[in-house]
Order: C-alpha cells, then sequence, then structure tokens
C-alpha cells in the first residue's frame, strides 16, 4: 500500500520511538505519531512521507491505552516541553529503560547487558531549577511571554503557568510579562533584528530557595528594566539576583556577550550533598538539583575510588561530580574546555575548601593525547560529554590510557551505544548501567556506566 501526504488512517501504536512519538506499522512501513501511546487505537493524519518511514499527527484517538493519564498543564499538546504528561509515570521509566536497551542492541551490538531499571525521579513536578522562555508578540502585536510551540522554534504561546518549575517562579514569569505591556517594550523581531527583549531565563536553587531572574536583550536603553528589578526584590525576597544579558547577534541564544547586574549579586547559591555551588547566568548546571546528587552519588559509588587513588574527569564542568569524587580518592584533575566554566570550578573548589581537585582548561582529546605523551596513570577515568558523545580521537586515547575503570555518564541512549561498542571491542567489558530519571514527562533518560579494563 502506497501512502502520501494528507492521508487518514486507522492505526495501532505499538511502542514509543526514540524521540517520544507513538510508533505504529503499516505492512514494512514505521510511522511516527506524535502524542500517541503504545496501546492507542488512533485515526492519524499523514504530514511527511520517506522511504523508510512517515510522521502522522493524532487525528482522533478511538480507543485509549489503560496507560493513558490526564494531563496536569492546559497547554500539553501545545508546548514543545513535555512529551510524555499523558503517559502513566511507572510506564515512563519502563519506557526509558526500554530506549537504553534498544540502543544497546540495535546499535551497539549487545545480544544481552547488565542494564538495571531506570531509577525514579524524586518529584515529578515542580523539579526544574532553570527555565528559559522567549518574548515574542502575537497578531495583534500584543507583548507574549512563553514557550515555544512544539515543533516550532519560531512560534510561541504565551504561558499561563508551567508544572515543571515552582510557583515562585511562575509568578515571576506573570509579573515581568505584565511590567513589560505596561511599559511598551518592544520585542526582539527575528526577521528585521529590531527591538529589545528576547528571553527571560529564571533560576531557583532547589535547597536553598535562592532566585535569579536573567533578563536577555538586544543592546538598548535598561533604565525600564532596572525598574523592574527593584520591583521583583521588593515582592519576591528570594529573588537574589537580577540580571541582564545583552546578546547583539542574530543568533537566538539567551547567552549575551556582556551582562549587566540590576540588583543583588551576580549568582545564586545552591548546595548539592555536602557542597555549595555558586550558580551564574550563563553557568552550566544540572537542571534537576535533587535528581542531580542521586547522579553523582551513583557515578562515585561506580568509581570506587580509594584514598590513594587518581582519577581524571573530563567534561567537569564546574566541578559538580569531581567534588563528590574527592571526598573518596587521593586526588581529582578534571578536564574542560570552557575558561569560564574552569574558573567556577576553581571558585567552587576555594568555596567549598577543597584542596585535592584541580582543573584545566583543555579539550579533553588533547589532554588525553598529552596524558599519553607523559605516560601519566590513573585509577579511573570519567567521562560525561554532551549529547554528542565522545570525540573518535578521545575513544582512541582512552583505550591507549587503559586506566582500570571508566565510569562513563550519559544524556542519550544512542551516542553511548555508540561508543560503548567502539569501547568495548577488545579494551574493556561493560559491567553495569544504571539508567535515572532527571526529566519526567520527557523521552530524555540520563545513565550511569561502568567499564572495567579486560585483564
Amino acid at each position: 500500500m502506497t501512502i502520501k501526504k494528507g492521508d487518514l488512517l486507522e492505526l495501532v501504536i505499538e511502542s514509543l520511538a526514540s524521540g517520544g512519538q507513538g510508533l505504529a506499522r503499516l505492512n514494512s512501513l514505521v510511522i511516527f505519531v506524535r502524542d500517541a501511546l503504545p496501546g492507542d487505537k488512533v485515526k492519524a493524519k499523514i504530514v511527511k512521507t520517506k522511504s523508510s518511514f512517515a510522521e502522522a499527527e493524532l487525528i482522533d484517538l478511538i480507543q485509549a491505552s489503560p496507560d493513558r493519564v490526564t494531563p496536569r498543564c492546559s497547554h500539553f499538546g501545545t508546548c514543545g516541553g513535555c512529551q510524555w504528561q499523558n503517559l502513566d509515570y511507572l510506564r515512563q521509566l519502563e519506557y526509558k529503560t526500554l530506549q537504553v536497551k534498544e540502543a544497546l542492541e540495535h546499535i551497539a551490538g549487545f545480544a544481552a547487558s547488565p542494564l538495571l531499571p531506570a531509577l525514579p525521579a524524586q518529584e515529578i513536578y515542580f523539579y526544574r531549577n532553570k527555565m528559559e522562555f522567549s518574548f515574542s508578540s502575537d497578531l495583534e502585536g500584543r507583548l507574549i511571554l512563553g514557550l515555544h510551540l512544539a515543533g516550532r522554534f519560531d512560534q510561541v504561546f504565551d504561558l499561563e503557568a508551567c508544572f515543571l518549575q515552582s510557583e515562585i517562579s511562575n509568578q515571576i514569569v506573570q509579573r515581568v510579562k505584565t511590567f513589560c505591556r505596561e511599559k511598551r517594550l518592544s520585542v526582539y523581531d527575528l526577521k528585521s533584528y529590531t527591538g529589545l527583549l528576547r528571553f527571560l531565563v529564571i533560576k531557583q536553587a532547589h535547597n536553598s530557595g535562592e532566585v535569579m531572574v536573567n533578563i536577555v536583550t538586544q543592546a538598548g536603553d535598561a533604565s525600564e528594566l532596572k525598574i523592574l528589578a527593584e520591583k521583583l526584590v521588593k515582592e519576591f525576597p528570594m529573588v537574589k539576583s537580577m540580571v541582564r544579558n545583552i546578546n547583539t547577534k542574530k543568533a537566538q541564544i539567551a547567552i549575551g556577550e556582556k551582562e549587566e547586574v540590576l540588583a543583588g549579586r551576580s549568582f545564586i547559591v545552591e548546595r548539592i550533598g555536602a557542597f555549595q555551588f555558586q550558580i551564574s547566568a550563563n553557568s552550566f548546571f544540572q537542571s534537576n538539583s535533587s535528581q542531580a546528587e542521586k547522579l553523582y552519588s551513583l557515578a562515585t559509588r561506580f568509581a570506587q575510588p580509594g584514598p590513594q587513588d587518581t582519577v581524571l574527569d573530563l567534561y567537569s564542568g564546574t566541578g559538580t561530580i569531581s567534588f563528590f569524587l574527592a571526598q573518596k580518592a587521593g586526588r581529582i584533575l578534571g578536564i574542560e574546555s570552557n575558561p569560564q566554566t574552569v574558573e567556577d570550578a576553581q571558585k567552587n573548589a576555594r568555596l567549598n575548601r577543597i584542596e585535592n581537585c584541580h582543573f584545566i582548561c583543555s579539550e579533553a582529546k588533547d589532554y588525553l593525547a598529552l596524558a599519553l605523551l607523559r605516560k601519566e596513570e590513573f585509577n579511573a577515568v570519567l567521562v560525561d560529554p554532551p549529547r554528542s558523545g565522545l570525540h573518535p580521537q578521545v575513544i582512541e586515547n582512552l583505550i591507549r590510557l587503559s586506566p582500570p575503570k571508566i565510569i562513563y555518564v550519559s544524556c542519550n541512549p544512542a551516542t553511548l551505544a555508540r561508543d560503548m561498542k567502539m569501547l568495548c571491542e577488545s579494551a574493556y567489558s561493560l559491567e553495569k548501567i544504571q539508567p535515572l530519571d532527571m526529566f519526567p514527562h520527557t523521552y530524555h533518560i540520563e545513565t550511569v556506566s561502568q567499564l572495567l579494563r579486560n585483564t
């Protein structure tokens, strides 16, 4: 049967794809259906066709899956933030574990793997410590502030409330929106590249409660924003920092080349485990603080460092995992390519009086090449790369460095499986892999893996 764009089909959803869509089959053709769940019988409209698959939108739910639940958020289905808020949480965990299993089977070629069930999140709502909102205009030209429509990076809907951030953050979003409307502040236009307001980023430390409000703008007069800062600090005592990031580039990113403090400090303080971290507007920090502590503790447990051990932490960021390892190990060497992030890590080490952590600004592949020349030895190497995974040269040099143990923290099952295949072809064996849910109601899953050198 040949299908084309616009066709209406009745489909039974079999499973969930790695991108979170429902997966159905028509003869040998795979069809991805957004917002559909396994067990659903649906009427769907084909919106895209390729040689081996098609994409469809859900038109009518003929028979609902027993795993369907009522989404808490009124924006669900419109917003691109949550894909699985309509799926029972225990089933979310099962599908996240399955996602890792299938990646290891199909990409790495592991017929069987020491995969453990995904660890649940402590909180499935109000768990995010950072949210990024976009300014835009509606069809009448009225300022709106919200999130992107699902699949559309050029369209924003006006937010009522988001159940992933705290209630204080929701209130701040509404206050900022009201103020900007009253003052008739201009919104940055993606076509003319004019206008002031671009993004609103809110960070709230989970354990201290401190809030940072970061408003990202084009260059221009900021006098009204200083009035806004005074109002927010007065109304919300937990707002300890309000900053303005100035982004004069065309690229729509919530990071500026220049930063101004409008009120309070330039950072907030978060506590994870026994450690404090200063979080600035542009520094990276895990978006779920309570699950981050579980992640770092798990990585430390898998590494099992002793008091005489030296551990190499590649992609060390602001030093979060390094500090947890430092409680057990003799020496930690962190490698991070971003100079500002290295400064933050060094600052956090001083803040926590940690003397056995050292941080170097370098690309991971370059440092490993240098370590091989110097014949350096490490008892364990921890890697926590971006979603793109490890550079092939990093894998090659890791195998040549030959540490007894590698701990791999990943946020992408596909690139994890790709890298595992290379590491385990001859040099290492995968001993255990633990998925951890950092982002309930999304298809994203973190994993911590332990690899041991073959003897």
